[in-house]
């Protein structure tokens, strides 16, 4: 028995050992595979449309959870799988897969599904997906083990609108200890099938293999240019004498090198002068539908195809030409869209010099503008220069403005121009010092006119804006930044030797330059610190270690292709060779916090001390803190508007506990049917229960434990068991401890945090004085984007005993931003950066992943109506409260139960909820709001016609009481609040109204078709804008209210009780009159019956006694003939003589 122990212990060693190495040396992989490959390699992720085949698996499902034969079900299956491997570079993968399943280890793969540019069938929504992957096998030659191979699978479910998703792999808690990592997975709508050579090829270009051919050592970096991660195929060009480019739906994860289907021309002209000619494809800028290149002065655009944008085209077939009479010059993104359309800026050259275009993409269509001018011509007419030209321009689509850097070619000065678009108008904002000011040692210096300069000259070359945090950056030889586009700070930790070459923006609080030698810079928004980090010596000293490590991303050979930004931080992409010569390119991870770590121990002050008469060598900590958490934060989905689904796969009946593809399609089938059911929830009636899944297992629940107990008995119908408890909606997830990335906060909404912070302990602080470590030290300060619309409050708390300091950070909004729009819909973007005084890029802390900067957060603020929530009608409420008020309720004769009815006579009071589809809150609707009837038609919704604009006044307003025509009324008319337009304002206090169907209204004098009552279907529409003042959400809805027991008009009524009086005097006299000659006629009818009786009897009794004689004579004739037959000589008879 007890080497029965020492064997398990010692084989819990061996796999804790495992999970450990596991840790460090094994990454997530994952890859789609089409429905029918499942298993295979990387596939190429275009295809759109579901297959409905995965229905006919359901039929087997008889006896279960599932209903095959409801009609509303939507059992389909998406067109890819995720395939979820483990990449090692030690050990074997598929070894080490084995051991981490058989551990227990289970992939949670969260998909978030990212928003359209133009949301067209779908509301704005933050929403994501959790599935738990299934293990499978993987088919293949096995000699000595029964699991050759294996992966874990789920489905790729895509949404209505969207086309990127993030995918986010972690572990479930058990098992092997891998790093979560997170992939950028895409729909490519530029590859189609050829059907010819039966392979995907790419529509815009020629794929091309061999990157020697094209790519080298002496590469240089360029901008990788794209609209905010609305992008779902990325494109990088330049290089050399090559039409070629860079493309990837993966964010560069993966790539494929293209030759695009463009002819190499060259226009050189006295309008559009040319130096040289190249084929290289200088200016590449990706939308989330098109791709835009330039070479030389030609423009070019392709769109793809994207059925799940639902575009007004199919996508292009070649490469379109734009601006043909235009010399461009240069190409400048715009990052963020407006009114659902993304842009791209296009600088005049040659005879256009000075003048700039507006390219607009919207659901696949491209226009072009002309000129953009001011009333008095051009920038540089309006500012009076004889000749300039336009360096840079940004377009803030938050204020519809154009910010240039305009150049005077004739004196050589530099200026910032403000284009207001409405207004058509320039206005100069900011002209730059001709020479680079001197700096000085904090790092930064305020330009207010009194500086001094030195003898080089400030020579900018491009503009940078953050619409989160409102600063302007000028970038060239200096870095200027800018609150206000009028009074500016020279950051001098930038040397002006140095020329950049492209800014890149996170848009989370971080940001780098890229110069022409290669160098790079970075630096936190809100700070004064520009710090290279390439080339430098703490990047070389990282750099030395990986390569001793063997690391795969690190080599003594590599050019830098691209520096840019994901969601997981500055990336490079690069060109390496081995020393085999061998060539591929890689997306690296920047090792920010590495590089600035070892710069603080490389950089930090030290000297010798001694304590406890020991020798020790003290480094200054720069840090003014130890430790800082973020505690206390309210519940994450209020604010952040993520809504969240959880599933798992269904339970298959083999013993293994290994899936197979017709237990993958039922895992399809379920998730597709919890996404169609999620996308369909939008009726206008509340639910009972509010939740999507609802109506989905309200007919099975109650049967739950029975399907489990078949399933137990491994019974279950088609192999596999499907737990309705394994498809939800979660409303309950809990916060971090880390500031979202992103709020939302509504009209007066606060959201409340605590910011904990200590100083370090008598060990940490060994040798340092009180003032160098005190509570003195730490003092955290915010910077607000838009201080107008909301503000930040903070309470400090000294915990003094503990050697630490609390800080109560309240964000709340003002009330002042002046929009009320749909959910979701143009909100207004900013942010609050939250730091400790002193910490910036000093302060760090060590975690199982590596170290990480601390000190400094940023978290953007959305102010408006935030996604998620709705306006329902509570119809169960309504009946409930109508029926109270009334005393009585009287339903249609034949009942619906998805629409009951309203008697006619009875005072209507609709109530309506606001449901919370990320919360799961449903509560009363207690604003103000516009109640309208805006179609109708009676007996049935066939009937149902939509009234004019004319017709709605007349009929709900206070109008129509003039004409006659009102449909209602109020039922308290003491309180009579309209609007401008004479519409009633309905509030949650008084909300009951009377169906009055006035003498021309539509519901007037309704015709009745048998003895029920008339009944009449009313569209309504309710509405809040402009007359609710407690929320910036414009709240509209729609819904049909069936109302029976309609009035018949005065003089239809008067003439059908005539007529009724009329038949009711007429049966009475027909009654007298029956009493009255009823006697006689009686008398009369029964002589009359005698008589007819009598003469019926006679004449039968006369012919009675005719038959009796002429049977008589007939049988004497017979007689007689038979004696004359008998006696021919006897004598005639008398008889025959008289005859």
């Amino acid at each position: 028995m007890m080497w029965h122990t020492t064997v398990l212990n010692s084989c819990l060693l061996l796999l804790f050992i495992k999970s450990y190495l596991l840790l460090d040396d094994c990454s997530w992989t994952v890859v789609v595979n089409k429905f029918g490959g499942i298993g295979s390699g990387r596939h190429l992720f275009f295809t759109q449309n579901e297959d409905r085949k995965v229905a006919e698996v359901f039929k087997e499902l008889g006896d279960s959870a599932i209903d095959p034969n409801d009609k509303n079900a939507h059992y389909f299956g998406f067109p890819y799988f995720l395939k979820i491997n483990l990449s090692c570079l030690v050990q074997n993968s598929a070894r080490a897969i084995r051991s981490a399943h058989y551990t227990g280890l289970i992939p949670e793969v969260t998909v978030t599904f990212q928003e359209p540019v133009h949301s067209v069938r779908q509301k704005r929504e933050q929403l994501q997906i959790m599935m738990r992957a299934a293990p499978s096998r993987i088919e293949g030659r096995c000699d000595s083990e029964e699991v050759c191979e294996m992966c874990w699978f789920t489905p790729m479910p895509m949404m209505n609108g969207s086309v990127m998703m993030e995918v986010f792999v972690a572990i479930d808690g058990l098992g092997a200890l891998v790093e979560d990592k997170r992939f950028s997975i895409n729909i490519n709508g530029f590859a189609k099938i050829d059907k010819e050579k039966n392979d995907i090829v790419y529509t815009i270009g020629t794929k091309l293999t061999n990157l020697k051919d094209f790519l080298s050592l002496n590469e240089v970096s360029r901008p990788l240019w794209a609209t905010y991660r609305q992008a779902p195929v990325l494109i990088i060009g330049h290089v050399p004498h090559s039409k070629i480019i860079l493309l990837s739906d993966t964010l560069f994860d993966d790539f494929s090198a293209i030759e695009v289907a463009i002819d190499s021309c060259w226009i050189g002209s006295l309008s559009c002068p040319q130096k040289n000619f190249s084929s290289s494809i200088m200016d590449t800028i990706s939308t989330e539908s098109t791709l835009f290149i330039r070479q030389n002065q030609l423009v070019y655009y392709f769109t793809g195809s994207y059925s799940a944008l639902h575009m007004k085209n199919s996508g292009s077939v070649l490469w379109t030409r734009i601006l043909n009479n235009i010399c461009v010059k240069q190409l400048n993104p715009v990052h963020f869209a407006k009114n659902d359309t993304e842009y791209v800026i296009a600088l005049g050259g040659g005879w256009q010099e000075g003048e700039f275009f507006l390219i607009r993409v919207k659901d696949g269509i491209v226009k072009v503008s002309d000129s953009i001018k001011s009333r008095n011509g051009t920038v540089c007419r309006s500012l009076q220069f004889p000749k300039c030209s336009i360096l840079w321009i940004i377009f803030v689509t938050t204020g519809n403005q154009f910010v240039l850097l305009v150049k005077d070619s004739i004196r050589g000065s530099y200026y910032v121009v403000l284009y207001y678009q409405a207004q058509k108008t320039f206005e100069l904002m900011y002209q730059l010092p001709r020479f680079v000011p001197k700096g000085s040692d904090k790092g930064f210096l305020m330009l207010v006119g009194a500086e001094q300069y030195t003898n080089r000259t400030l020579i900018p070359r491009g503009l940078a804006f953050n619409p989160f945090t409102m600063i302007l950056y000028i970038w060239g030889n200096v870095v200027l930044q800018s609150h206000d586009m009028v009074n500016y700070v020279y950051l001098s930790s930038f040397p002006s030797t140095s020329f950049i070459k492209y800014f890149v923006h996170s848009y989370q609080g971080h940001y780098a330059c890229v110069t022409d030698k290669e160098e790079i810079w970075v630096s936190l928004e809100g700070s004064s610190v520009l710090i290279q980090l390439h080339p430098s010596k703490p990047w070389n000293l990282y750099s030395d270690l990986q390569i001793i490590r063997k690391s795969p991303e690190y080599g003594n050979m590599e050019a830098m292709i691209s520096v840019f930004y994901d969601p997981d931080g500055l990336k490079q992409l690069l060109y390496l060779e081995d020393e085999h010569g061998k060539a591929r390119v890689i997306k690296r991870r920047v090792p920010l916090n590495h590089v600035l770590t070892y710069r603080q121990l490389i950089s930090a002050p030290y000297h010798q001390m001694t304590y406890e008469g020991k020798e020790y060598i003290r480094f200054t900590h720069r840090c003014p803190f130890a430790v800082m958490r973020i505690v206390d934060q309210p519940a994450p989905q209020r604010f952040t508007r993520m809504e969240h689904y959880s599933t798992q796969p269904p339970d298959v009946m083999d013993p293994t506990k290994f899936h197979d593809p017709k237990s993958l399609s039922v895992y399809q089938g379920l998730i597709f049917q919890l996404l169609w059911l999620h996308s369909a929830y939008n009726r206008p009636y509340a639910d009972p229960v509010h939740d999507p899944t609802w109506r989905w297992w309200k007919n099975k629940e109650q049967d739950a434990e029975y399907y489990f107990y078949v399933a137990a008995n491994r019974n279950s119908s088609g192999g596999v068991y499907v737990n309705m408890k394994n498809y939800v909606k979660v409303y309950n997830l809990r916060a971090q401890h880390e500031l979202p990335p992103q709020i939302y906060l509504d009209k007066n909404n606060t959201y409340t945090f605590w910011v904990f912070l200590s100083i370090r302990t008598a060990k940490q602080s060994m040798g340092e004085s009180a003032a160098e470590n005190s509570l003195n030290s730490m003092w955290v300060t915010v910077i607000l984007s838009h201080p107008k619309y909301f503000v930040a409050k903070l309470e400090r708390q000294e915990l003094i005993s503990r050697g630490s300091v609390l800080y109560e950070v309240t964000v709340a909004d003002t009330g002042l931003f002046p929009n009320q729009d749909l959910s979701g819909k143009n909100l207004l973007k900013g942010s609050i950066i939250l730091k400790v005084a002193h910490s910036s890029v000093n302060c760090y802390h060590y975690t199982s992943k590596g170290p990480r900067l601390k000190g400094y957060k940023t978290m953007g603020v959305n102010v408006g109506c935030p996604p998620g929530k709705r306006l329902a009608f509570d119809i169960t409420g309504t009946l409930q409260y109508t029926t109270k008020k009334n005393k009585r309720y009287f339903d249609c004769v034949n009942p619906d139960p998805e629409m009951p009815c309203f008697f006619f006579s009875d005072v209507f009071n609709p109530s309506f909820l606001i449901q919370d589809m990320v919360t799961g809150h449903s509560g009363p609707f207690e604003g103000s709001y516009i109640f309208k009837v805006i179609g109708g038609g009676p007996f049935s919704e066939k009937e149902i016609r939509y009234f004019s604009n004319q017709e709605i006044l007349l009929y709900n307003s206070v109008h129509g009481s003039i004409t006659q025509s009102l449909i209602w009324l109020r039922e308290d008319n003491s309180d009579n609040q309209t609007n401008t337009e004479g519409f009633h304002i309905l509030s949650g206090a008084n909300f009951g109204i009377m169906f009055v169907c006035q003498k021309n209204s539509p519901c007037y004098d309704i015709v009745p078709k048998d003895m029920t009552t008339p009944d009449y279907f009313f569209v309504v529409k309710v509405s809040n804008r402009d007359v609710d003042q407690t929320t910036y959400c414009d709240y509209a809805l729609e819904f049909t209210i069936h109302v029976h027991g309609l009035r018949l008009s005065p003089s239809r009524a008067i003439f059908l009780m005539k007529v009724s009086l009329g038949s009711l005097v007429g049966l009475v006299l027909a009654y007298m009159f029956i009493l009255i000659v009823g006697p006689s006629v009686k008398n009369v009818f029964h002589s009359m019956y005698k008589r007819v009786e009598n003469a019926i009897v006679f004449r039968a009794g006369s012919s009675a006694t005719f038959s009796s004689s002429f049977s008589s004579q007939s049988s004497l004739s017979n007689l007689h003939s038979s004696s004359d037959h008998s006696n021919p000589s006897s004598p005639p008879s008398v008889h025959g003589e008289k005859l």
